[in-house]
């Protein structure tokens, strides 16, 4: 099993402030010093009372105030570095944050994928991860300064007096526990209101993705009350946390200890121990602690929020992929021997980490190297499930797949796929012009290759009829193009990777006769000197193949020839029987099961 690389949310969150050490301890000790600089005033507003009290507006009065604007100034420019230092920090994170989890979605396997909502995906890679930096800056940079200005102002009251100081020792723990807990009590409410976002971001992307239809059904009344139901939930979550926060009891705490400093040092000045200044100070001091504590709730609340996001997005991260990669993969793999399938039984795993029943079960299979395959079956027979497997999409759940003698566990996923290529039954393609599309799983395709590549799909006459040719960008998921259009292309793709072994997962489903009988001379030539393996209903592919694999309920039923299976296979004859045209070729007598 991989290690685990994030242990606990805190860690995660601490994670750009260990990153960046140097601007990290720059950052602080600027917001503690900024936090000196705000309790300063308070004692020189003070000392100026009693020098305007004493010597009248003079020289002295002047320089303090002109002291304090000084230490005003200086402490507007060292907030702002502060804030510049805790910004390189958190947005330089926030990136790496970003990519990180961007590779790891690339890097994870397709076991992931059926279990984690692409939605959910979304949601944290731009939501859950902009709120941790949140609590990186401003949050934890404020809790910072409100400490150390709670500590400084603590210092600064005890040597006026020493009851002061304990009047805030005592307030201020009782203080801090309550704000705390008050953050503890608000975050399920805000873990559900994520969640509740999420909701609403998934129903927004189907509804995107599906609008076709969505207007096809005469649906979007449904649609709208569905969102607006999301949205009111989420509205309630919202207005419940606005309560929490506007019931906040830990300020009376320090509506009461003002008030008792402020008592007492009246107290002070009438019996002549403290003069008017020093009572102006200490009210000073007690308004810097008071403002910044009145945000520490806040700022808490991000806190604690920016955790419940951390332990979503470490949730991702910790993933444990069954698929693993070997540490140093075999190299030396010969792409054009035997394909054996050792006794593969393989589940997909459901989104709740369960394995489903099994997709195949007990396959033990020789495909000879050059041959031309064909596999046919009912809907969810496996026959998908073996290209997948082919192509390390998945590890089987026990046995193996060999090439050429090799253990595909053996070999890097990257080798596997450089030398694998498919064309995919559900055809995806990117929002980019339709060259990058056809060179997109080889990036160093020259327009030559690209070029040739089209035209043995079939695919350049109609390319060249498009607005800008080769550089028309295609519609999201290629939706202005048509089935047959979408499969040239998807084909054209595959020939330009020029892989060892093809495989074809009913490729030709969409595509008229005409463009079929051209396109299969193109294969013809492109399946000469290597394996390929198709899943087809097509009667010439049958026809055309060195050997046909029958698999239903992901147990093999019959392989052979055409020729042999129609003499010897009665499930191949009902198959065979029922495809268009397929009559003239089916006047054999029918015989008892193939074996395997």
């Amino acid at each position: 099993m991989a290690e685990v690389k994030y242990k606990s949310a805190t860690g995660y969150q601490l994670a750009a402030l260990r990153r960046y050490p140097g601007v990290t301890i720059v950052a602080t000790a600027l917001a503690l010093f900024a936090s000196y600089l705000l309790t300063l005033p308070a004692i020189l507003i003070g000392n100026a009372i009693n020098i305007l009290d004493t010597e009248g507006l003079g020289f002295a009065f002047i320089m303090q105030v002109w002291t304090i604007l000084g230490i005003a100034l200086t402490l507007f420019l060292t907030i702002l570095l502060a804030g510049y230092a805790f910004a390189i920090i958190t947005l330089r994170w926030e990136r790496d944050a970003r990519q990180e989890f961007f590779e790891l979605i690339q890097d994870n396997s397709m076991t992931f994928h059926d279990q984690v909502d692409s939605n959910q995906l979304l949601a944290v890679a731009m939501q859950d991860v902009r709120w941790v930096r949140f609590s990186l800056n401003p949050a934890l940079r404020n809790i910072i300064s409100a400490i150390g200005t709670l500590i400084i102002a603590s210092i600064f009251l005890a040597l006026m007096d020493v009851w002061l100081g304990i009047i805030v020792v005592i307030g201020a723990p009782l203080y801090l526990y309550l704000a705390y807990r008050y953050a503890v009590k608000i975050e399920p409410v805000r873990r559900k209101r994520s969640e509740q976002n999420e909701s609403i971001t998934s129903i927004s992307q189907e509804v995107f993705r599906g609008i076709e239809v969505v207007r096809a059904f005469g649906s979007e009344e449904r649609e709208q009350e569905k969102f607006n139901d999301a949205a009111g939930v989420y509205e309630e979550l919202t207005a419940r946390e606005g309560k929490l926060g506007a019931f906040y009891l830990p300020t009376l705490i320090l509506i009461a200890i003002t008030t008792i400093a402020f008592v007492y040092g009246a107290y002070l000045v009438l019996v002549g121990t403290w003069s008017v200044g020093m009572l102006v100070s200490a009210l000073g001091l007690f308004a810097a602690i008071e403002g910044f504590s009145f945000m520490l709730p806040r700022f808490l609340l991000v806190i604690r929020g920016g955790h419940v996001n951390a332990q979503r997005i470490i949730k991702v991260l910790n993933w444990q992929d069954p698929l693993e990669e070997p540490e140093l993969g075999v190299t030396e793999v010969d792409w054009t021997g035997d394909i054996v399938f050792d006794n593969v039984s393989f589940q997909y795993a459901t989104d709740n980490g369960h394995n489903n029943s099994y997709a195949l079960k007990n396959v033990n299979l020789t495909i000879p190297s050059g041959s031309r395959v064909a596999l046919i079956g009912g809907p969810g027979g496996g026959k998908s499930t073996i290209l997948k497997l082919l192509l390390r999409l998945y590890d089987p759940t026990e046995g193996r797949v060999l090439v050429g003698g090799i253990d595909l566990r053996n070999v890097l996923t990257r080798d596997v796929r450089a030398a694998v290529g498919l064309v995919e039954q559900d055809i995806f393609l990117f929002r980019m012009s339709v060259r990058d599309n056809i060179g997109f799983g080889c990036v160093e395709a020259c327009e030559e290759e690209i070029f040739d590549a089209a035209q043995k799909a079939q695919a350049h006459e109609f390319i060249m009829k498009l607005p800008k040719g080769y550089d028309t960008i295609i519609g999201e998921r290629g939706m202005t193009l048509s089935g047959g259009q979408r499969q040239r292309l998807a084909i054209a793709r595959t020939l330009v990777q020029n892989p060892k072994i093809l495989l074809l997962d009913d490729s030709v489903s969409a595509i008229d006769a005409q463009t079929e009988y051209s396109l299969r001379k193109a294969l013809d030539e492109v399946m000469k000197n290597r394996t390929s393996i198709t899943v087809t209903q097509r009667l010439r592919t049958l026809l055309e193949s060195d050997l046909i694999i029958i698999i239903d309920k992901g147990v093999i039923i019959a392989t052979g020839t055409h020729d042999s299976l129609i003499e010897n296979s009665e499930h191949y004859q009902r198959i065979f029987k029922r495809l268009p045209g397929a009559l003239p070729y089916a006047q054999k007598k029918p015989g008892k099961e193939a074996g395997n």
